[in-house]
């Protein structure tokens, strides 16, 4: 396991040690806190190796590393101070909290039980066949609560279950069956506690998303703000060359449907009512209009033929006049007669 250097440093040494850690502070813009606790060294090494294209990692006494930290003029530094790290290390990286977090996260391994580690889940034993031979380990499994029994051999698992509940200390008896099993329940890595970018304090569980999910929530977020501005007339530097087009489009339109004639829309205007006019054209039956004008004919001769009969009184006048003459006659007659 990692542990801190025994040897003595000189005063000198520590003064040039917290310089350099100042230094680094400074200079780069993510600046963490990794927890060393229970790393072996030799994949510490390794580790190191492996991430040097985008992290450098230093490491000392806490209090050099809580000096350096003091002395750094980097806004929001003291806050680095605030870490639960048992074994703090220095992380100093130009990437950003998320990137840094994740790319840990990729760098980690999977390692054996050896006894006394705290299981970082629970531990389960999966059903099926153990490819053990009956023997000693029969009695073990079944201490550690599971059900099993012998089949063509070997052990076989009945059913699933959980040997060691995540945040227990695993046993020597749980890491001989685990091992025996080949199952390595422990990660191995970089643990990184805290970080600071621009002045803001992350913690590892801020920093512990789904990049992809996250960023298609801020891509969707982003779409809907822009379609509200734009809906809203709000003009930005973004929303700007969209409001104005759909000002323009929605001026022409009203332009050409009411009929306002202007330089850009005369042409579609009178395009407009070209089209409406053929339309109508189109429309109208012609039989309709010869039928009408038969009938202003018809209506025309029947007139024609009333004038020519006579009215009632008329023919009232003529009989009235006719009785008058013959009764002149025989008033005429009788004078005569009288003679």
């Amino acid at each position: 396991m990692v542990q801190p250097k025994p040897k003595q440093m000189t005063r000198e040494q520590k003064e040039e040690k917290v310089e350099e850690f100042r230094q680094k502070i400074e200079e780069h813009p993510v600046v963490g806190i990794l927890d060393m606790h229970n790393l072996p060294s030799r994949q510490l090494q390794e580790m190191k190796k492996d991430m040097k294209e985008f992290a450098d990692i230093k490491m000392s006494r806490k209090t050099l590393m809580d000096l350096a930290i003091d002395n750094a003029s980097k806004e929001g530094v003291e806050q680095l101070e605030e870490n639960d790290a048992i074994q703090p290390a220095f992380i100093f990286s130009e990437k950003d909290p998320f990137q840094l977090y994740r790319l840990l996260q990729e760098n980690k391994t999977s390692a054996a039980a050896q006894g006394g580690e705290v299981a970082p889940n629970d531990i389960e034993v999966s059903e099926g066949d153990t490819g053990i031979g009956p023997g000693p380990m029969l009695g073990k499994l079944q201490q550690a609560g599971l059900n099993v029994q012998v089949d063509d051999g070997s052990i076989h698992v009945q059913q699933a279950g959980v040997i060691v509940e995540q945040g227990e200390v695993i046993t020597g008896e749980d890491a001989e069956i685990l091992n025996q099993m080949g199952i390595e329940p422990l990660e191995i890595g970089l643990d990184l506690d805290v970080v600071l970018s621009e002045g803001e304090l992350f913690e590892a569980e801020d920093l512990d998303i789904d990049v992809e999910e996250y960023t298609d929530n801020v891509e969707f977020a982003a779409s809907r703000a822009f379609n509200l501005a734009v809906n809203a007339g709000y003009t930005t530097e973004r929303t700007a060359p969209t409001v104005i087009s759909q000002a323009v489009t929605k001026a022409r339109n009203l332009s050409i449907s009411e009929g306002v004639a202007t330089e850009d829309t005369v042409e579609e205007i009178i395009s407009l009512a070209a089209g409406r006019a053929e339309s109508v054209d189109a429309e109208l039956d012609l039989e309709d209009v010869e039928i009408g004008e038969e009938d202003s004919q018809d209506s025309s001769e029947e007139t024609e033929d009333e004038a020519e009969e006579p009215s009632e009184e008329e023919e009232d006048e003529e009989d009235s006049s006719e009785e008058t003459e013959d009764e002149a006659e025989d008033s005429d007659d009788g004078e005569a007669d009288e003679e």
